[in-house]
Formats: structure tokens, sequence, C-alpha cells
């Protein structure tokens, strides 16, 4: 994960640099890049669903857990129990969703206006990154059933060595 982390990471000041150098380019030479805006708007697009999986991996979410902290261990297992099974099955069910427009987009072979970028590939890691991010919640919710392990509440605090 830390890789991947780095390749984001990488990415993202590629995308800043195209756009400095684009509003350089825009208000200095009077030359726009016309289709940087639309590689910025769809690079983040793509960054922060992939990011997103780095966050499910880590365990990096927003949770309200003051009163679930409070509950026995066995009500606490239980609601992690849910609580996994829900973000599976929702992810898997909207990626299945998100894969007919992908498939669509593909079929008809849509492309950006000014890049030309085939938007399959842009809509395409929101599927990609909804079925890894459900991946992860199966792991973890087997992980639970045989090891029994109630790592989601209380939360942890990350470290270092989390990939």
């Amino acid at each position: 994960m830390n890789g991947f982390l780095t390749v984001l990471g990488l990415a993202l000041i590629a995308m800043v640099a195209l756009s400095v150098w684009n509003v350089i380019s825009r208000y200095v030479f009077n030359a726009a890049i016309l289709w940087a805006d639309e590689v910025a708007v769809f690079a983040m697009i793509v960054l922060a669903w992939l990011g997103a999986i780095i966050c499910a991996w880590r365990d990096f979410v927003i949770r309200m857990d003051i009163l679930v902290s409070a509950l026995p261990r066995a009500v606490r297992r239980a609601i992690a129990l849910l609580q996994l099974i829900l973000v599976a099955g929702i992810c898997l069910w909207t990626a299945w969703l998100s894969w007919g427009y992908v498939a669509r987009l593909l079929r008809f072979g849509m492309t950006s206006d000014a890049a030309g970028i085939p938007l399959w590939l842009v809509h395409g890691s929101i599927t990609l990154s909804l079925i890894v991010m459900a991946l992860i919640a199966l792991l973890r919710l087997a992980r639970l059933i045989i090891h029994g392990r109630d790592n989601l509440w209380p939360a942890r605090a990350p470290t270092g060595d989390d990939a």
C-alpha cells in the first residue's frame, strides 16, 4: 500500500504541476492548454477513488463509536459483523451498477471532449475501487469470524506499518 500511495502522490503532484503550467501559459503566454482542466478533473476523480482503497485497507474511516465502544464485546462484535456485511454488500451492489455504465461507455467508445480520454477508464476506476473495498470488507469479515478479532472498535491509532 505504501508503494501505491507513493504512485498516487506522484500523480497528484503531476496534476498540480499541469494545472499550474496551464495557468502560467494562459495568463503569461495567452495560450491555454485546452485539455489540461479536463485531465485535472478526471485525475482528481481517479485519485480520490483509488485513494479510498488505501483508506479502506488502513481502516481510516470516519465513525462515531462513542456509544458502540461502551457496549459489551459480544455486542460490538455483532455490530462489526453487520457493518462489514453491509459495507461489502453495498460496495458490490454499487460496483455492479457502475460496471453497467462502464460497459456502455466501452461499447460506444465514448471519449472526453478536449483530451480524448476514454471515459470508461475514469469511470472504471470507481468500479475497481468499489470491488476492492468490498473485498477488503470481506477479508475483514472472514478474519473476524475465523479469528474472532474485533479490530474495528475501539478505533486504533494508525501506525506507519499498516501496509
